[in-house]
C-alpha cells in the first residue's frame, strides 16, 4: 500500500470529470468555463496529493497522527484516550498507522452522508480499523470513497486507508502521555501525538 504515485487513486474520477469539463468548454470556446475548470483541476490535484512522510521522532513507543487535520477534542477513557481529528478538503486524506500493528481488523457500517444533520453521528457511514493498540473510526461527511486497505501487518506511518472531509476518531489503548493538544494542526505519519508508557 506504500505506492509513490503523485496523487491518490481516489482522485481519478474527479480528474476525469474535470478533464471532460475542460475539453467541453474548450471545444465550445467558453474561455471562462475553461479557466474555472483548470483552477478546479489544480485544486483537485493539490487536495488529493500523495506525499511521502517520515516521522519526526523514531521509536516503538510513539503514537503518530493517523491523518492530516486539527485536533478538535481529546477524551480520557478508562483504558486509554480518544482523539477527535477534523479533516478538511485540502488536508491530505491518507490514513496512516499510528503505531506498528501485526493484525488489523476492518469493518464498515453503511449509512448516509448527512453533514449538516444533528443525527449525523448515528446515521452516517462509518469505517472501523482495530488493532491491539489502537482503533480508528472514519466518519466521512461528503465523499463516499473512504476506505481502509488490506488487513495486513503495518509499520507506524504506513498508508492504511483514505478519507476526505470528515472526522477521524482514534482510540489508543494503554497508558499514554499526550504531546499534542486540542487545536493543534497535525500531519499524518509525521506529528507525534503521544508516547506510550
Amino acid at each position: 500500500m506504500n505506492n509513490t504515485q503523485i496523487i491518490t487513486k481516489e482522485s481519478f474520477n474527479g480528474l476525469f470529470a474535470l478533464g471532460i469539463w475542460i475539453v467541453f468548454c474548450w471545444f465550445f470556446d467558453f474561455s471562462f468555463g475553461t479557466f474555472i475548470g483548470v483552477l478546479g483541476l489544480l485544486a483537485w490535484i493539490w487536495a488529493y496529493r500523495n506525499p511521502e512522510r517520515i516521522a519526526l521522532q523514531q521509536g516503538k513507543d510513539i503514537v503518530l497522527a493517523p491523518i492530516d487535520g486539527y485536533i478538535s477534542n481529546i477524551e480520557q477513557l478508562d483504558n486509554g484516550v480518544c482523539i477527535h481529528i477534523k479533516v478538511g478538503f485540502f488536508d491530505v486524506g491518507l490514513v496512516r498507522a499510528p503505531t506498528n500493528c501485526k493484525e488489523l481488523s476492518i469493518s464498515k457500517q453503511a449509512g448516509l452522508l448527512a453533514y449538516f444533520s444533528p443525527l449525523n453521528e448515528s446515521l452516517n457511514e462509518s469505517l472501523h480499523a482495530k488493532s491491539k493498540n489502537f482503533e480508528i473510526m472514519l466518519l466521512p461527511r461528503i465523499f463516499r470513497h473512504s476506505s481502509f486497505y488490506a488487513p495486513i501487518e503495518y509499520k507506524a506511518g504506513d498508508r492504511i486507508g483514505f478519507m476526505k472531509v470528515g472526522e477521524v476518531k482514534m482510540r489508543v489503548y494503554g497508558n499514554i502521555e499526550m504531546i499534542s493538544r486540542i487545536g493543534d494542526k497535525i500531519q499524518a505519519g509525521v506529528s507525534v501525538v503521544g508516547n506510550l508508557r
